[in-house]
Formats: structure tokens, C-alpha cells, sequence
């Protein structure tokens, strides 16, 4: 069994927010394209073109709908707070949210050098399984390592230094 437990910070927190909301933009952004070619269709029809006008516009709120600040309590209540193995699966706990995923669905481990990134293929598509490596409490690296052999890519990730405060 391996285990990381407590909250992910610094670098590895701002990639996880980072990741949740593109994530959340490219779920949103399909959602809507889905529905473009019927909006067109009727649009054209009904010679309705406010409603296509105002349906174009979400392709434009959307983005920045992802930008507005969550208060530091709901943005607390979604950081993965525990990551463990247990037989055939990996589980992720926060405040919110329990998720599993099985172990033989990973398709990739990217170590950014103080986190690990677990990759999960389409369908199954996670964000939150980050795993900051000073947070490991049950096994070591190299049993973490072992466990993904051979789907291990090493990353390397810049941020600003000065927000990394």
C-alpha cells in the first residue's frame, strides 16, 4: 500500500487548480459545440439572429468564467487531502469528494520533481490525482515508482517564483 496524506501546496496546488479549470473549460466548451450545429440549423430556419448571437458569445464567457476567484474555503474543500492504493485501485479523498480509479487505467505518472501527476486515459479523465512526494506516508518513492514502471514520464514545470509564495 502506498499513501500520501495531507494537503497538496506550493507548486503542486497551483497545478492542480490550473488543471481543474482547463479541465473544467474543455467540459464546458464541448458541452456547447455539441449544440452549435442544431442552434445554426434553427437559427437559420427561424431567422433568429439574436439567439445565435448570444449562443457565439458563450464560446467567449466561458474562458473567463473560469477565472473568477473561489473563496479559500471551497478552494480548500477540493484539494486532494489523501491518495492511496488499496488491492486494485487508487483513491483520492478531499472534503467534497471520494474518487477511484483503477490502477491498470493509468496510461501515464508525470513526475514534475516535487509531485507526481497520475494521467488517466479518455472517459475516465481525472484531475485530481496529484501526489506531492513530502507528503508520502505509507511506502517510499521507489515502491510508487515500481507500482507505475514503465509509465513514468519526467516533467518539467516553470512557474513564477514570486506567486509560488
Amino acid at each position: 500500500m502506498i499513501e500520501f496524506r495531507g494537503y497538496i501546496s506550493g507548486i503542486a496546488q497551483k497545478h492542480f487548480f490550473n488543471k481543474a479549470r482547463k479541465l473544467g473549460q474543455y467540459i464546458m466548451m464541448a458541452s456547447v459545440a455539441i449544440f452549435l450545429p442544431s442552434i445554426i440549423y434553427f437559427s437559420l430556419q427561424t431567422k433568429n439572429w439574436l439567439l445565435l448571437a448570444l449562443y457565439c458569445i458563450l464560446f467567449l464567457v466561458i474562458p473567463l468564467s473560469a477565472r473568477i476567484p473561489q473563496s479559500k474555503k471551497q478552494r480548500a474543500s477540493i484539494i486532494p487531502k489523501r491518495i492511496y492504493t488499496e488491492e486494485d485501485a487508487i483513491v483520492c479523498v478531499a472534503d467534497k469528494y471520494i474518487e477511484y480509479r483503477l490502477l491498470s487505467d493509468v496510461k501515464q505518472v508525470r513526475d514534475f520533481g516535487g509531485f507526481y501527476e497520475i494521467i488517466f486515459p479518455f472517459g475516465k479523465i481525472s484531475d485530481k490525482f496529484i501526489c506531492q512526494k513530502d507528503l508520502l506516508t505509507i511506502g517510499t518513492i521507489e515502491d510508487f515508482e515500481k507500482l507505475f514502471d514503465g509509465k513514468i514520464v519526467r516533467k518539467y514545470i516553470a512557474y513564477n517564483r514570486e506567486t509560488d509564495r
